[in-house]
């Protein structure tokens, strides 16, 4: 029979087997849903998500007035940049530009200083929007309607859109519709669209263009 002393390191194993587990319980046992993780060079993890250069069209909506992006504080340049990930600049506004795969809609928000879950969004202002019986956070994405977008990857060439208010159905479509449909020529996808005199400069950031 083995010794009593030789199941000391088993244990100690098991011990702290159970005391990581129990960790990761608490942590994930909030209601704030998934915490959103931003990737920083060097840490643990990060080289899991591979530099990518992606597109996206979007646009957001509140009570049917479509939010303005075109301002400084939102454009990331190679002097400010707001984040390495994924960012807006001049003069494409409406085009989020991904570089590191596995971005979140949520992290491209914050990045510019809302705050996005599936049921609330707080504008950079400090005023939060969040879901009642009257009004709620509606989402489409590439025609679909769906129920969450917060915590979804961009991929290239998607077209997004983020609505709070009353609409109908119908009128979210119509929203939807006024979403542009220009991410394919940054990315090269639809060259018969690209202009003769070729695309202006996209200003990429630190986290460069591939």
């Amino acid at each position: 029979m083995r010794a009593p002393d030789a199941w000391i390191p088993l244990v100690a194993v098991l011990a702290a087997a159970v005391v990581a587990l129990a960790i990761l319980l608490i942590l994930n046992s909030g209601d704030d849903g998934p915490v959103t993780v931003v990737c920083e060079p060097g840490t643990p993890g990060c080289e899991l998500r591979q530099p990518v250069h992606w597109h996206a069209d979007f646009a957001l909506y509140i009570r049917g007035v479509r939010y303005d992006f075109n301002d400084d504080r939102f454009f990331s340049t190679v002097e400010v940049e707001l984040s390495e990930n994924v960012h807006i600049h001049e003069p494409f506004h409406d085009i989020v530009h991904v570089h590191r795969e596995g971005t979140t809609w949520r992290e491209f928000f914050h990045s510019l200083g809302f705050e996005l879950t599936d049921e609330c969004l707080t504008l950079p202002e400090g005023e939060q929007l969040c879901n009642t019986d009257t009004e709620r956070l509606s989402f489409i994405v590439n025609g679909v309607r769906v129920d969450g977008l917060a915590f979804q990857d961009i991929t290239d060439i998607d077209r997004a859109l983020i609505s709070f208010g009353r609409e109908s159905d119908e009128e979210l479509m119509q929203q939807y519709a006024r979403v542009k449909d220009e991410a394919c020529i940054l990315s090269r996808l639809c060259e018969d669209r690209i202009p003769e005199e070729g695309l202006p400069d996209e200003g990429c950031v630190i986290g460069g263009c591939t």
